[in-house]
């Protein structure tokens, strides 16, 4: 299996990558740049030998009117296009032709106008001969966030076929992702709301719903465009997203899997993507060390799992180790190709992961029911064996005989004994207060046919308190059946105190001159205790053993809800 999705894991890495994730790496195109405004700045035979030289898509960090210059070459006459991505105002000339405007370029901000952030200018024929040509921006930036640097984001000449598409694609694999994504949160929203105990449906809810809504904010600006002051704002939902992707993601692991210290590991993840927002850098730095805190502590939350053989870790591992890689090799562009098909395949992990556990606790559950008809049964059973009933109608008919009203009063006791096990063998947990009803009906069948007083004394019993049906009454049982109680007067005592870990249960049995306790577990003790991992799985002891000339049983259960 380790081996399968070893392969798995390596094929998936490679496919995501050669979708987008690892983009072959373009030379850094220069640009000439001076601070001012001069109409003949645009000329293609102005001499801007004495401007400042450096990255086109690094001019300074002004505000005030600049010009940019920068030669292209293009090979075709062909519908020539330009596109010319920039937060700012801005003049595009080509060899010294007014070809677009994006806002109005302005020297302060009150006479600025911001225009669209993208924008695709056609070239005209008569400008568009194969060879060098000037393009020179004027533009200000009067309106950009001081937290966005590098204002001029992308120059692209060609065709206009390509330039109209170049957008598309870049949005067309994100969208194939999209209805996937919601679907699924559809899907586990439904699924949780006819199963509230389910949380990590929920939370797979939620991140698919987070990823969809990243995925359109992340779109929106090839798809819609929107003007450059607002790129700040799609930049801080993109950022808000990342961190509520990311946070959700380990959540939805840690509360699939039973992980320890889950609040611990919850907090310092918080914590840890608190400070990813102050990481050096743009915006994308701070996605990226997002990511670089959330997913290697996805991958420990799953390895965990993996190790603790928990149904479907392994296929869960196998996508964060997918994402992981593909982080790891794209770097900073992982959000720019990689990220929706590397998070594709983690979801794809994740939801065979929670497939696979979801068939494992239906399993659970069916075997639940079998072992709950089972111990219905084995109530039934244990209280209506023929030897029980011929003993005690026997008993009934020798009072009738000699004594008709203590004869009524032992058939009225045993009805109620008989009738009080009927309505409780079919429920899991009853109140303390119809336990004790029964036990105390118990003891007056018992007391009759043994012509001995045996009471029930409580102390400190939460009457409302949950407890299986026939527990108590199973312990009292054993305690009267392994006594040969002579004659006279026996007190049972139970008692309930509060302890760190929820509520202890104590009864105390008298025991008899010559009791014949058990040499091993019998019937009864087993049933008890399968009733209690039934209810408590897990979260019960049991214990008992002679005192002071009285068997006591101690039985420890969680707090009551």
């Amino acid at each position: 299996m380790i081996d399968r999705q070893l392969v798995v894991v390596v094929s998936l890495l490679a496919l995501v990558l050669s979708s987008g994730g690892a983009e072959a790496q373009e030379s850094v195109p220069m640009a000439r740049v001076a601070i001012g405004d001069d109409a003949r700045w645009a000329q293609p035979d102005w001499d801007d030998s004495d401007w400042q030289e450096r990255p086109l898509y690094e001019p300074p960090d002004t505000a005030a009117v600049l010009w940019v210059r920068h030669r292209i070459h293009i090979d075709t006459i062909q519908a020539a296009g330009l596109g010319v991505s920039a937060v700012a105002a801005r003049d595009v000339y080509w060899d010294g032709v007014l070809v677009g405007r994006s806002g109005t370029v302005g020297t302060s901000p009150e006479s600025e106008v911001p225009g669209p952030i993208d924008t695709l200018i056609p070239i005209p024929d008569s400008l568009a001969a194969p060879g060098e040509h000037l393009l020179a921006i004027r533009l200000s930036t009067f309106r950009r966030h001081p937290s966005i640097g590098g204002y001029i984001q992308g120059v692209w000449a060609g065709t206009l076929p390509q330039m109209v598409s170049r957008p598309l694609r870049s949005i067309a694999l994100p969208l194939v992702f999209l209805g996937g994504f919601v679907l699924i949160a559809l899907y586990y929203g439904v699924l949780y709301l006819s199963n509230r105990e389910r949380t990590p449906f929920l939370l797979t809810a939620l991140l698919c719903f987070a990823v969809a809504a990243l995925l359109v904010t992340e779109s929106w600006r090839a798809w819609v465009g929107y003007p450059y002051d607002l790129h700040i704002l799609r930049l801080g939902t993109v950022t808000g997203l990342t961190c509520l992707v990311g946070f959700l993601l380990v959540a939805v692991f840690v509360a699939q899997y039973r992980v320890p210290y889950r609040r611990i590991v919850l907090g310092a993840l918080a914590g840890g993507i608190g400070l990813a927002l102050f990481a050096p850098g743009g915006w994308d730095y701070k996605a990226y060390a997002v990511f670089a805190i959330s997913i290697p502590t996805a991958l420990g939350v799953t390895a965990w799992a993996v190790r603790d053989r928990q149904p479907g870790a392994g296929w869960a591992v196998a996508g964060v180790a997918v994402c992981l890689g593909a982080l790891l090799v794209a770097g900073l562009r992982f959000m720019d190709g990689a990220f929706f098909p590397a998070f594709g395949v983690l979801m794809a992990g994740l939801l065979a992961s929670l497939g696979l556990q979801t068939r494992e606790a239906r399993r659970q559950h069916e075997a639940t029911l079998a072992e709950a008809a089972r111990l219905e049964a084995e109530l039934l059973k244990k209280h209506l064996q023929p030897h029980f009933l011929m003993n005690a109608l026997t008993s009934v008919m020798e009072w009738v005989e000699t004594d008709p009203k203590t004869g009524n009063r032992a058939l009225a006791a045993l009805a109620d004994e008989l009738r009080a096990l009927s309505d409780i063998s079919q429920e899991r947990l009853i109140s303390m207060d119809r336990e004790l009803a029964l036990c105390r009906a118990h003891l007056e069948v018992m007391s009759f046919r043994r012509e001995v007083d045996v009471s029930l004394r409580t102390e400190g019993v939460e009457l409302a308190a949950p407890i299986p049906p026939a527990v108590i009454h199973t312990l009292v049982e054993n305690a009267i059946t392994h006594n040969a109680y002579a004659s006279g007067t026996v007190e049972l005592l139970l008692r309930e105190e509060q302890t760190d870990a929820g509520r202890r249960l104590t009864l105390r049995a008298p025991l008899a001159s010559s009791p014949q306790m058990p040499v091993r577990e019998g019937g009864g003790l087993r049933y008890v205790r399968a009733r209690l991992e039934e209810s408590f799985p897990g979260q019960w002891s049991l214990s008992s053993g002679a005192e002071e000339e009285a068997w006591v049983t101690q039985i420890n259960l969680p707090a009551s809800r």
